[in-house]
């Protein structure tokens, strides 16, 4: 991910990309060579010279590679999941605070142009179906598909219901790999909303969908494909009512109206967005769109959901 966010930063003319490291210098040094940086041989060489980090390591180095950025009150936008272990995390969220630097998690999924357009439609949802499915890569199988994949949509969720699950029921099983491979889990949440979510990375084809129902209707996401729909329960001498064609409106028996809406997507680039908002948040435009509580919330959840599959595993 590192090679990726360095030419994100390279072509933004309010960043001054001042250095890389890389553990293997060769990498460091392409990366130099491409985008006109230097090379620091230890993290620690970047104390003094920035105001903002990008760190996209092995999740296992993620605590010490941020500690010393953060305990200098240097921004850091930290790749997902926010650590390998909840203690880790907490004591990266605590550090931040301590020290009043801004950390950023990088769950780009929450800048897919998809779910922002859809998310000012949402606001009480009631069941909420996720798909996340791809082929198998040969890398990360190191962890399971719950922190490889199904933590992005446990961060969208924990985003549109505001709150941790109450109970979570799940199971997964390991097809191809040790760890599990394809996992479903069942999570509810204080407000009553269940939602079932489904990650696999042994799929033949690829595809990354959400949909949300809530009382006033159904929203679709396809975030692979950038289509969003939505269908709304209106009233028939609405203004929405009478503007929609002939086959975009469908009555119910009692009277009312459901109208069905293609939202027009804009293309964008998900990590460019991400950091673009990095460097809003450190410019004190708003907080962190996903704040280090918002990772550690994600890993919380991940967190029991791998320890039911490992106990579902044992029973096969």
């Amino acid at each position: 991910m590192g090679k990726f966010h360095a030419s994100k930063l390279a072509a933004i003319p309010e960043i001054d990309f001042v250095a890389c490291h890389d553990k293997i210098t060769d990498k460091a040094t392409a990366i130099a060579d491409e985008h006109g940086c230097r090379v620091f041989d230890l993290t620690t060489d970047f104390l003094d010279e920035v105001e903002a980090v990008i760190i996209a390591v092995p999740t296992q180095y993620h605590l010490q590679a941020s500690l010393p950025f953060l305990e200098h009150g240097i921004a850091v936008l930290l790749e997902k999941p926010i650590a390998p272990d909840i203690e880790s995390a907490k004591e990266l969220v605590k550090t931040a605070n301590d020290h009043k630097a801004i950390l950023q998690i990088g769950h780009s999924e929450r800048f897919n142009p998809v779910f922002r357009a859809a998310r000012d439609r949402i606001n009480t949802p009631r069941f909420i179906e996720t798909h996340r499915l791809a082929p198998f890569k040969g890398r990360g199988h190191d962890v399971a598909v719950i922190l490889d994949l199904m933590i992005h949509d446990i961060d969208l969720l924990l985003d549109l219901t505001g709150s941790e699950p109450t109970s979570i029921e799940a199971a997964g099983v390991g097809v191809i790999t040790e760890t599990a491979d394809i996992v479903n889990a069942r999570l509810t949440f204080p407000t009553g909303c269940v939602a079932n979510i489904t990650s696999s990375r042994i799929s033949i084809k690829e595809m990354r969908k959400l949909r949300v129902f809530q009382k006033s209707g159904y929203t679709s996401m396809d975030l692979a494909k950038a289509e969003l729909e939505s269908y709304s329960l209106v009233d028939p001498e609405s203004a929405r009512a009478k503007q929609a064609g002939i086959f975009s409106k469908f009555s119910l028996p009692d009277g009312r109206v459901i109208v069905r809406e293609n939202i027009e997507i804009p293309r964008e680039d998900n990590l460019q967005s991400e950091i673009l908002s990095f460097i809003e948040t450190i410019k004190g435009e708003h907080p962190p769109i996903v704040s280090g509580e918002a990772g550690l919330s994600a890993l919380k959840v991940a967190k029991h959901i791998e320890e039911l599959c490992a106990q579902y595993q044992k029973t096969l």
